[in-house]
């Protein structure tokens, strides 16, 4: 049986604010807050898949490939993390791989002006995206999927416009070399810097307001404008902040790459962020998100696809294998509110 609970807390300035709690409850009794195995499941998928790799994936266990992993999956950790904010609210954000493209191409347009300025530029690129979506949602009330598939097709289009279709290789020194190839104790910078944004995601998600608010939007729109919550302000807050953390994933993609290519980063890596927050506990109903299981649902994919590509498996082939299994991932989430 479903339960819907509310409880009121003080914030500073006097006022009090509405928490919303939606849980399942047994009849009876009190809302369970032992893991179940759905909540367990795209951790034990992923150990599965170690498992699985380490005993008969050839070379798995080379610490070359578990670097390499580590450097694909920090940008999709980013996107995929604002991902989960977006849907929350209950909304989505499609442009977060076209962001990243636009991200890469402002660095490459930009390194006659220098390295950091480029990546400012790029991250600052991403942020005005984000909050020009954030906008069309919450001031023009537009469909979140509406306008950011309208983004989507606009910032990849711009960013190959930047580029005139070209790569443009980046310096082999300076600040965007270390982020693509630097470790510390084996572990890539750009994994670290994620894993710190992860911790903040929670922080920001658990213990702030703008963070509970975004919860409050999606469990109930209407709930959060009858307790006098800033809707407006959390929307355009949500999906500026999924921008920047696209505009950063763009950096660290572009980065490790060692160019600026807009025909090629970002492409897909929506569906990815979309998956991964979905199958580590996000529901598409909005109201709850669950950070530590977007990220094991990085890993996840990301460890999928090389186990593909280490196994000879065809890439087509892989393809239906992957989307196979998002669906049966999915299948295990249902319900979820």
């Amino acid at each position: 049986m479903k339960s819907f609970s509310s409880t009121l807390f003080a914030w500073p300035g006097g006022r009090q604010m509405r928490r919303i709690s939606i849980g399942t409850t047994p009849p009876g009794g009190k809302p369970s807050r032992v893991p179940n195995l759905r909540d367990l499941s795209v951790y034990l998928a992923l150990v599965l898949l170690i498992i699985f790799d380490l005993v008969l994936t050839p070379g798995f266990r080379n610490p070359f490939v578990v670097r390499s992993l580590l450097f694909e999956a920090a940008p999709v950790v980013l996107i995929a993390l604002g991902q989960s904010l977006a849907i929350g609210t209950r909304g989505i954000d499609l442009s977060v791989g076209s962001i990243m493209a636009l991200s890469s191409a402002i660095i490459g347009i930009s390194l006659g002006f220098g390295q950091n300025v480029g990546i400012a530029g790029a991250i600052f690129g991403g942020l005005a995206c984000g909050l020009l979506n954030g906008i069309f949602i919450a001031i023009f009330r537009i469909a979140p999927l509406i306008s950011s598939l309208a983004l989507l097709v606009a910032a990849r289009g711009l960013a190959q416009a930047l580029l005139s279709g070209a790569r443009v290789d980046l310096p082999m020194d300076g600040p965007l070399s270390a982020l693509g190839q630097i470790t510390i104790m084996g572990v890539p910078v750009v994994a670290i810097v994620a894993l710190a944004v992860a911790a903040a995601f929670a922080f920001l998600v658990r213990r702030t307001l703008p963070g509970q608010y975004a919860i409050f939007v999606g469990a109930s729109r209407e709930a959060s404008v009858l307790a006098g919550h800033p809707v407006r302000a959390t929307l355009i807050f949500v999906y500026g902040l999924s921008g920047l953390l696209a505009g950063i994933a763009g950096v660290f993609a572009s980065a490790r790459l060692g160019a600026a290519d807009a025909n090629y980063i970002g492409v897909q890596f929506e569906l990815d962020a979309v998956a991964a927050a979905v199958i580590g506990g996000t529901p598409l109903s909005g109201g709850r998100i669950a950070v530590a299981g977007t990220v094991a649902g990085v890993l996840l994919l990301t460890i999928l696809d090389a186990t593909f590509i280490m196994n000879n498996v065809n890439a087509n082939f892989a393809q239906i294998l992957k989307a196979a299994f998002i669906v049966g991932a999915l299948y295990m989430q249902r319900g979820r509110a």
